[in-house]
């Protein structure tokens, strides 16, 4: 059961909006290994995001939220609400291996990792308690049966998990010259946010005892 919850995601937020959440600022304010990893949390899940946004053919994707739509097409919804859940799971993944990469320590806050940057991208999608538990749970799960390759630092790993990114927008697509161009598409977009790699956050965590 997670220890958090969104009003923490939200208090937090609108705490350190006015100081452009500036990670030297925030890590300075930080005194508890919890605290420290609450806010790296946030800085994960706005990389996790910036992912999705880089893709070209994100209107095929069309994540977003809509209550109405919801009740009226339950079950397209439905699907929008999976292709969400895992594509930002993936996203979080390929994140989340270029953190331990750099920085192996972490490894052992895994599971308060995942909770936090859960919370904080819920909280950012204006989801409440009930969703966020349900999306940690999902998430908890993905990690579970993909852990081996996260953990890896091989090339091969991070291609599987770009094709498991790739395969979790539920695209649709049965001809083997789009489904490359696409790929080609995404290995770019990763490529672009690991190049842009937050090591300004990775820096002040080295200033804090994990």
């Amino acid at each position: 059961m997670s220890t958090i919850n969104i009003n923490s995601a939200k208090a937090w937020q609108s705490k350190h909006e006015l100081s452009d959440f500036n990670p030297k600022f925030i890590f300075e304010k930080d005194l508890t290994i919890k605290e420290v990893l609450f806010s790296l949390g946030f800085f994960l899940s706005v990389m996790s995001i910036e992912t999705l946004f880089n893709q070209p053919f994100q209107r095929k994707i069309k994540i977003f939220h809509n209550h109405i739509f919801k009740k009226i097409f339950r079950i397209k919804y439905e699907k929008i609400e999976r292709v969400e859940i895992n594509s930002f799971a993936y996203s979080f993944f390929l994140i989340l291996q270029k953190v331990f990469e750099e920085n192996e320590s972490l490894k052992r806050y895994t599971k308060e990792i995942i909770e936090n940057t859960t919370c904080h991208w819920c909280n950012i999608e204006n989801l409440n308690d009930s969703e966020f538990s349900n999306r940690l749970n999902i998430i908890n799960t993905l990690w579970m049966n993909n852990k081996h390759i996260i953990l890896s630092r091989t090339y091969e790993s991070r291609i599987d998990l770009i094709f498991l990114l790739y395969k979790s927008f539920e695209l649709g697509i049965s001809d083997k010259k789009i489904i490359k161009k696409n790929l080609s598409v995404l290995i770019f977009s990763v490529s672009k946010t690991q190049k842009e790699f937050r090591y300004d956050v990775l820096n002040e965590l080295k200033n804090k005892k994990l």
